[in-house]
Parts: C-alpha cells; sequence; structure tokens
C-alpha cells in the first residue's frame, strides 16, 4: 500500500527537520570543541589574582621595560634586550632591605618552576659600586647558583622602571611590556604566583 501524499509529505518534512537538528547539534560540538581548544588564558583577566600578599598588584602602568644596562658578576653588561621573547620576572632589591632578603629564595622557586626557559627570572641588586661583591655574596648565600647576579649602581633601571620601592617585582611579558607590578615583598612560590606568571606568559592581560 502506497502511502498518501501528506503522509509521504509529513515524513519528508520531519527527516528533513530531524536532519537540521542533526546538523545543529553538530554544529554546536564542533564549535565547543574548537573552543576548548584555544589557549584558555587568552583574553582572560588577571584582576582574581588582586586578594593576599597581592591584593596591591598594579596592571596600569603600560611601560616597556628598562632600556638601561645593568652588570653581571664579572662587569659585563646586559640589557633586558637579551630576554627579547621570554616572560620576564624582574626583581629589584638590595642586600640592606630585610624583606628583599627575605622574598628571595621564593624567586628562586618560582624559577625552578619554569624549566623549560620560557620564564626567566632577573633580580638585579642596586647600591654602591663598592656594596657589588658584598651583594653578590649575599645572593649566592639565600639561593646558590638558582638564580643569576646582577647588579646596578647607577640605579638607571629602577629609574627606567618608574618605581624606587625595595622590593618591586615587574612581571614583562614576551614583547617586552609590563603587565604587572607589585612594590612589595611577597611569597613567589606560592600557587597564585606562579598561576599568574603562568597567565601572562601565556598572554593573559589585565
Amino acid at each position: 500500500m502506497q502511502p498518501s501524499r501528506p503522509a509521504l509529505a509529513l515524513a519528508v518534512a520531519a527527516g528533513v527537520a530531524g536532519s537540521k537538528r542533526a546538523a545543529g547539534a553538530l554544529v554546536a560540538v564542533v564549535a565547543l570543541f574548537a573552543a576548548a581548544c584555544q589557549p584558555a588564558t587568552s583574553g582572560a583577566s588577571l584582576e582574581s589574582f588582586k586578594k593576599g600578599e597581592f591584593a596591591d598588584l598594579d596592571f596600569s602602568q603600560d611601560l616597556a621595560a628598562p632600556a638601561s644596562p645593568f652588570i653581571d658578576a664579572s662587569g659585563a653588561e646586559h640589557t633586558f634586550a637579551n630576554y627579547k621573547g621570554k616572560t620576564v620576572v624582574f626583581n629589584i632589591w638590595a642586600e640592606w632591605c630585610a624583606p628583599c632578603v627575605d622574598e628571595m629564595p621564593t624567586l628562586a622557586k618560582l624559577q625552578k618552576a619554569f624549566p623549560d626557559g620560557d620564564v626567566v627570572v632577573v633580580p638585579v641588586a642596586f647600591g654602591d659600586e663598592d656594596a657589588r661583591d658584598s651583594a653578590r655574596d649575599t645572593l649566592k648565600s639565600l639561593v646558590g647558583d638558582d638564580l643569576p647576579f646582577f647588579y646596578d649602581s647607577t640605579f638607571n633601571v629602577t629609574y627606567d622602571a618608574k618605581t624606587g620601592s625595595f622590593p618591586s617585582t615587574i612581571i614583562y611579558d614576551a614583547e617586552g611590556q609590563e603587565v604587572a607590578r607589585l612594590l612589595f615583598p611577597a611569597d613567589w612560590s606560592s600557587p597564585q604566583a606562579v598561576n599568574l606568571v603562568t597567565r601572562i606568559r601565556d598572554g593573559a592581560k589585565s
């Protein structure tokens, strides 16, 4: 027995509708998959990190990394241009600054959390030229060889960075632009700190 034309038309319409629903569901699944494949941190806000000892994080300074040079233990000059393509955690410290000394081991642990080299912790000590060797020995006693020693007796680097606070920690993205700064001591080995640096490395902005 052949189905009537109205019944056949209804069946065809139902099939078409079902196909559209199936196609729509497939598109939705593909869209969700594509979204999941995107970096989770891209474009995400960093404001959620402003709590606890990181409550005073500042995301408002749109500054380039300092251009002035600083020197290593041998007296060789370095600049932040050497770290192009890497996320830089720049720490301003001095051996006479007790909070600076206290937080330094946590910065060494932060560096160990990024063994691939895409994040570098750059501590630069500041003081008179005749105190350079003493600062070097202090860093050695605090972190061994886990962090490099850099020094600036001119204070030009802190001038470029627009801060005179000790300690200060400023995070620059891979393009050398400042993303965040904290002008207070903190535990930089904490999960909160590691996640903050990870988010910045992955492209998050404030």
